[in-house]
């Protein structure tokens, strides 16, 4: 639950493509704080989570037609469980962590083409995991076509080995005017928690903007080598946000960003050290969750 209203644009999935803008986007920076208040478990006791999400990065020409980048993110999450039946009433894991670093490298194709390719290698785990065990690796690729300033269309293919798991899956890039005030988006950062999401947004002045969107979220994350549940073994969350957001944009390139929504379909799971077999699974019932997020550009 931790990244699902985070402040991660599309500016971060294409920060490499560079004919979107005359020039690379300027480096950033960025952090939020989430919270998903206490919800009850299908099988009994209650689960919540605060957490807190660091971003930053930059992007730099090195022709023409070629720019390359650097992405780190920090998540610091804080699960709070009572009693949850379905785990024996014991607390599944404790805090998780999660530090990641990509390098997006991007081409200019001409005629408003962009291409992109985004290595990352990520470290996920519970406090006092394993850290070799705790590492994933992944690639993200991805075209996209600028047919004006305020009309961008791409798709791309993410493909990520985390956590004894390879996934793959394709996902839209869109970032796109459809009507005077309104346009269509991506909220979120592709990544091996899944794709971006949809995000529906409304301009009410120059610098406040009002949004609403979806999407799908599943992690996974090593387990302590004292875990009560599993030694080593693999922790599993997935959720859908269904989120409202306003932004507000100062003139100087920094954003303010409210949430209220929910966390809905969760579902959490303990497997053991080779992710392969369940030992104790529950789904979660609706949440609601608050977030605030502060970023900048310079």
């Amino acid at each position: 639950m931790r990244s699902a209203l985070a402040i991660c644009s599309l500016a971060t999935a294409v920060l490499s493509a560079p004919a979107v803008a005359q020039r690379p986007p300027p480096a950033s920076v960025s952090a939020a704080v989430t919270n998903v208040f206490d919800t009850d478990m299908e099988s009994g006791g209650t689960v919540g989570l605060s957490a807190v999400t660091l971003t930053g990065g930059g992007n730099w020409p090195v022709s023409q037609t070629t720019t390359l980048g650097i992405q780190a993110r920090v998540d610091i999450d804080n699960w709070k469980f009572d009693k949850p039946a379905a785990f024996g009433g014991q607390t599944p894991w404790q805090g998780t962590n999660r530090f990641s670093l990509a390098v997006p490298v991007g081409f200019s194709l001409g005629d408003g083409w962009n291409m992109s390719l985004s290595p990352s290698v990520e470290l996920t785990g519970e406090e006092g995991a394993d850290a070799s065990e705790s590492l994933g690796y992944g690639l993200t690729a991805l075209a996209i076509k600028a047919f004006a300033r305020d009309k961008l269309l791409g798709v791309g293919v993410g493909v990520f080995s985390n956590i004894e798991k390879t996934t793959a899956f394709p996902f839209l890039i869109i970032d796109w005017k459809i009507a005077e005030d309104w346009r269509v988006s991506n909220p979120l950062q592709v990544g091996p928690s899944g794709p971006a999401g949809l995000m529906l947004s409304y301009q009410i002045a120059p610098q406040w903007e009002i949004g609403a969107g979806a999407a799908y979220r599943t992690y996974r994350f090593r387990l302590a080598e004292d875990n009560p549940i599993a030694k080593n073994g693999v922790g599993e969350a997935s959720y859908i946000p269904v989120f409202a957001q306003a932004t507000y944009r100062g003139q100087t390139g920094w954003r303010f960003d409210l949430y209220g929504g929910a966390m809905t379909s969760g579902s959490l799971k303990v497997m053991d050290s080779q992710g392969e077999n369940d030992i104790a699974e529950d789904d979660v019932k609706t949440a609601p969750t608050v977030a605030v997020a502060f970023s900048a550009r310079f």
